[in-house]
């Protein structure tokens, strides 16, 4: 599993707040590679140290990089061979693989960095890195609609959802105009209840659907589709609002696919949201650290397989300093 593109935080950023970074180095004390022959010239050392750590001694006597030897990857090559019977130790630091702690389970901490993400953007009504979000609402007779996420950069589309009674089939009629022109795609038609299926059953031109084959005497035809909401509302995005003078329509599902966040890309965001950085960090340590006593309940998308619940984790995890200050403010 790897990390959402709308995850708040990288791993590495988790591990570095959790002290157990997978990608921090691991130190090796007097490693033992030899004895010189006054010969041989290359020893190889058992990892490759990290850039300009490496002490490397020749019976006890510091050795100069350049100077009196050179090393390639793991391998040291001195300029001239050690005496016979001197030893040779090295000193240094190298990085440390991605399951050097046993512990640690990077996949694990994936699933909580996207749990804590989703649970703080819930939180606030945020969404944190600018991505498309899709959500469906169900009109209310009111001129407003609210979306769910803020801050709102972009309208791509609004969508009705339609159901229609198209007619009944007497056994010679094929062709049946719907009440509105679908988008493209979108038409679920059914014959008594029966899902027809485009091309082998009907075709679709604009609002007119014909059959192959005529609809048998007495079948209903229903379908369900799409209608683009165009020219009739005004969006209001510095408050993630849509305006409609028609009113949005009690009982009418409308959809409504928007992008929202504050940056494009998690750098960008986490330089405009440092609350929610923090929020996020502490959210996902108190995770980690009470994973084994957790109740095993809520289903969080996004996440995989294991879910996370602690009531109120929010609030015992100390993020909800951080959350309440950007619930308030926009930037």
């Amino acid at each position: 599993m790897a990390l959402s593109s709308t995850a708040l935080v990288t791993l590495i950023q988790a591990k570095n707040y959790l002290r157990i970074d997978a990608a921090s180095s691991l130190h090796v004390d007097a490693e033992f590679l030899g004895v010189g022959d006054g010969a041989d010239v290359t020893f190889d050392l058992d990892h490759s140290p990290i850039e300009g750590s490496l002490i490397l001694k020749v019976n006890d006597v510091l050795q100069v990089e350049t100077t009196n030897f050179s090393i390639s990857v793991a391998t040291i090559t001195f300029v001239v061979a050690p005496p016979l019977n001197q030893g040779i130790t090295a000193s240094y630091d190298y990085a440390a693989g991605a399951n050097t702690f046993e512990s640690y389970d990077d996949e694990e901490l994936e699933r909580l960095i996207e749990a804590a993400t989703k649970k703080a953007e819930d939180y606030t009504g945020r969404a944190f890195v600018q991505g498309s979000i899709t959500e469906q609402h169900s009109g209310d007779g009111t001129t407003i609609l609210r979306l769910y996420r803020q801050p709102v950069v972009t309208i791509t589309s609004v969508r009705r959802h339609y159901y229609e009674q198209v007619g009944t089939g007497d056994g010679i009629i094929v062709e049946f105009t719907l009440d509105n022109t679908p988008i493209t795609g979108s038409v679920i038609l059914y014959v008594d209840g029966v899902l027809q299926v485009i091309t082998t059953d009907y075709t679709i031109a604009g609002a007119i659907i014909t059959f192959v084959a005529a609809p048998a005497d007495g079948t209903i035809i229903t379908a369900n589709y799409n209608i683009a909401v165009v020219a009739d509302y005004t969006e209001r995005l510095h408050i993630g609002r849509l305006y409609r003078e028609l009113l949005w329509t009690q009982d009418y599902i409308y959809e409504v696919v928007y992008t929202a966040g504050y940056g494009v890309g998690r750098a960008a965001t986490q330089a405009l949201v440092p609350d929610a950085v923090a929020a996020v960090l502490l959210m996902v340590a108190y995770l980690y650290e009470n994973r084994i006593d957790m109740v095993h309940s809520e289903s969080i998308t996004g996440v995989g397989t294991t879910t996370y619940e602690l009531p109120l984790y929010v609030e015992k995890s100390g993020a909800k300093q951080y959350l309440e200050a950007l619930r308030v403010n926009l930037l």
